[in-house]
């Protein structure tokens, strides 16, 4: 049975914990996930959404930042839309590799690698004044 939860919330860090429960609540909800699962697609959802919250402070925006979630037989998708105007993840500079003395100086950069890390699968699309980031979980 497929189950979609869409949420539109103000590009403001106080609302990424509301990001964080829907997601929980709706994988939890439907026992879609393990419970380890779901706090790894908790993780990069965060990471995502802190990432949205940044690019539209940049871009001075006040749009708000779109959450979607969709279980289905086989994952669970999380969407993130911003409206910051969009980027080309393979310009994003890398960090430095985790021997290098000054990773630990190293502050920004590393949302991109924990979401890779966290989930199955991590895409980016390119739309009109914005950019989607997905994130899937497999079941």
């Amino acid at each position: 049975m497929r189950r979609v939860i869409e949420l539109e919330i103000p590009p403001r860090r106080d609302h990424l914990a509301l990001a964080r429960l829907v997601v929980e609540s709706t994988a939890s909800l439907t026992g879609a996930l393990p419970e380890t699962r779901i706090d790894d697609l908790r993780l990069a959802v965060s990471e995502g959404c802190t990432n949205a919250l940044d690019a539209q402070a940049a871009a001075g925006t006040e749009a708000p930042i779109t959450l979607r979630v969709v279980v289905d037989d086989d994952a669970v998708t999380v969407t993130i839309s911003d409206q910051a105007g969009g980027f080309e993840p393979g310009e994003v500079e890398a960090a430095p590799a985790a021997t290098d003395p000054h990773r630990l100086r190293h502050e920004r950069g590393l949302g991109i690698p924990i979401m890779r890390s966290l989930v199955d699968r991590v895409g980016y699309e390119a739309v009109p004044g914005g950019t989607v980031l997905t994130l899937v979980v497999d079941r």
